[in-house]
């Protein structure tokens, strides 16, 4: 952890997955090799300290919670990796909400009660991030409030997120509300002036180390609203192809020049498009079908095919809005990756999954992780 006057920069240790970790959701992509927290966020400095680190388990459960890509997930994992780290490797099982309901029912459908309760219960730190997806799992909850109980017998670590304090959101069960309030619960803000400053600087070092610091400084004075720092880096490429291209109105257009030679105008432009191409990672149609296939664990033939069922529509309406937005492909081309649906069908299938997306949390977690990958790709 490193401390300056206007910050604290806390070092994304990554680690290798040893044995005896159960990671069952991935972990989530970084932006940066460090976590920036400013004044906002100072509970968080307190919570990573060596010596909150060391009792961890004894402030169990805890509740890291606030709104959404203001980085619950990358804190909760760097924090129950340090744990496990410091403690002679402890065992680990990372999970989300909707994993750990989808455990539970096949656990129950195979009669195998005893292996969902080894990966749950028989380990020394439990993550589940997104606790908000158990709001409709009754039965998911009565089987977590077991869980805590019986980690707090033990002496054992949980770490929840969630976008509000539990007692706060509806459908989670008082039992519940009443186990996760006994912890610690820490507020996680997005960055403020501070840390954007320092996103700022850490991202254009990488993309346009030729501004100065106090260029950064007032373009960061100019944000009136309060960016993610994905959304912040986003932000940031489009100012600085707008810096290049007010410097390349300036320049002089040379002419006669050799064809071979690069006039100062050209060297700009290859210079610009040089900038975009960091800032965007490439994403193809069928790339996309890959990654929400995996995501909601079906083959492609199935999200591809006439399949009807609602899982399966689920899948492919999304898949057809994030082609929509992600790639410059029309309706019609998107229709044909769908074994040639027609573009109506297609512009339905978009316009529902917008609405959905404001309603079914998990859609829009995965809907949000896959964006993340390429926050510069957005084409519409």
């Amino acid at each position: 952890m490193t401390k300056t006057q206007d910050f604290t920069a806390i070092d994304l240790n990554r680690v290798s997955l040893r044995r005896g970790v159960q990671q069952i959701i991935p972990p989530p992509a970084l932006l940066l090799p460090q976590f920036f927290l400013g004044p906002e966020n100072q509970a968080l400095e307190e919570l990573f300290s060596g010596l909150s680190i060391a009792g961890l388990n004894s402030l169990s459960p805890v509740v890291l919670f606030g709104p959404n890509a203001a980085g619950k997930t990358t804190l909760a994992h760097e924090l129950l990796w340090r744990w496990s780290r410091d403690g002679n490797q402890r065992k680990l099982t990372l999970t989300s909400g909707t994993e750990f309901g989808r455990a539970l029912q096949r656990g129950i459908k195979a009669d195998d009660m005893a292996r969902f309760r080894l990966i749950h219960r028989q380990c020394d730190g439990l993550l589940i991030d997104n606790l908000h997806e158990l709001a409709t799992k009754p039965a998911a909850q009565a089987e977590l409030i077991a869980i805590l109980k019986d980690a707090e017998e033990a002496s054992r670590l949980v770490v929840v997120t969630c976008p509000e304090l539990p007692r706060l959101r509806s459908g989670l069960q008082p039992g519940l509300q009443s186990l996760l309030a006994a912890g610690l619960s820490v507020p996680v803000q997005l960055p403020g002036p501070a840390a954007r400053r320092a996103i700022a600087g850490n991202l254009l070092a990488e993309i346009a180390p030729e501004i100065s610091q106090e260029d950064i400084r007032k373009f960061c004075s100019r944000i009136q609203d309060q960016p993610t720092a994905v959304q912040l880096k986003g932000l940031l490429h489009r100012w600085v192809v707008q810096l290049q291209a007010d410097s390349l109105a300036k320049l002089p257009l040379l002419k006669n020049a050799p064809q071979k030679t690069a006039t100062p105008r050209q060297s700009a432009l290859k210079q610009i498009e040089k900038i975009v191409s960091a800032g965007a990672s490439k994403v193809t149609c069928k790339e996309l079908l890959k990654l929400i296939a995996k995501e909601f664990q079906l083959s492609l033939d199935a999200l591809t095919g006439p399949s009807r069922k609602s899982g399966v529509v689920r899948a492919r309406g999304l898949a057809m809005l994030m082609m929509r937005q992600l790639t410059n492909e029309s309706f019609e081309a998107i229709g044909n990756h769908f074994s040639g649906r027609d573009h109506t069908t297609v512009m339905h299938s978009c316009k529902k999954t917008e609405g959905d997306l404001a309603i079914d949390s998990e859609l829009s977690r995965i809907y949000d992780r896959i964006k993340q990958r390429y926050p510069s790709n957005t084409s519409r």
